[in-house]
């Protein structure tokens, strides 16, 4: 096992960081071989975006479908609705203070992979997973923050008996984003800008609880999922007070196997 551990790890590696959305633990544990899970999820997070380092909330509700052909590999499809605000901040171009942005809520959609290796003395496995995904909110003015979404992390996953699965590692977080104001004076929209975060890196720990014996219709598996993230950079404010990290909350069910012999659920 020990000669596979190198090739196994560099394989996750590289196949995470350029699939790479913002919350990934839904579950993180494995999804035993011919299963789907479904699942729903709430986001709260905060980033510092641009040179200015301007503080960007974001609400995140959503849902996710995943398939694994093998306990190994899971993939699927994340969508939902998401909302944007950005704090005020002065402008050299339009020498003018850009008032802070309140986005309604707009749509997300994007997809998901995670790898795993198998357990270590059934105890320890590698692992990395990731997400992208294109958003958009807008305000009544037409004004809008959108773009592409990813998120990316490698690690380690650990098995606690009879209390659930911990997985920890660092994370890539990134948003190719594009944005548009609106003139105060003409009332027109602004030509796009673009935007991204600050700090790219961060800490990331999820925790993943399947209630023992517990089945809920058609014999399948109920999963709760807990993450949060931070950067070095973590910080908050009364008018900002998510900033530099994230915190994710996710619920959802894994089917028994869909073909092939059954030998129970299996995470």
């Amino acid at each position: 096992m020990k000669k596979h551990i190198v090739p196994i790890l560099t394989i996750l590696l590289l196949s995470a960081l350029p699939s790479a959305a913002a919350n990934l633990a839904n579950p993180a544990a494995q999804v035993g071989d011919a299963r789907m899970s479904f699942g729903i999820s709430y986001y709260l997070g905060g980033a510092n975006i641009t040179g200015l380092e301007l503080p960007m909330m974001m609400n995140r509700a959503g849902g996710r479908v995943s398939y694994s052909p093998i306990r190994y590999v899971n993939f699927g499809l994340d969508f939902g609705t998401v909302q944007a605000s950005v704090d005020k901040y002065y402008s050299e171009a339009a020498r003018d203070t850009i008032p802070v942005f309140d986005g309604g809520f707009g749509g997300f959609i994007g997809g998901h992979l995670k790898l795993t290796s198998p357990y270590i003395a059934d105890y320890v496995a590698l692992m990395a997973l990731g997400s992208a995904d294109y958003f958009r909110s807008t305000n009544p003015e037409g004004a809008y923050y959108g773009g592409v979404n990813i998120t990316a992390a490698a690690g380690v996953q650990i098995r606690i008996p009879s209390a659930g699965f911990l997985s920890l590692g660092p994370q890539i977080y990134m948003i190719d984003g594009t944005n548009k104001g609106v003139n105060r004076a003409t009332g027109k929209l602004t030509p796009a800008g673009s935007y991204s975060p600050v700090n790219n890196m961060r800490a990331w720990i999820a925790f993943d609880y399947f209630p023992e014996d517990a089945f809920i219709a058609w014999n399948h598996k109920p999963y709760v999922s807990v993450e949060f993230t931070a950067s070095p950079k973590i910080s908050g404010s009364k008018r900002a007070p998510i900033q530099e990290f994230s915190l994710s909350v996710s619920v959802g069910a894994i089917t028994h196997r869909l073909y092939g012999e059954d030998t129970g659920i299996s995470h």
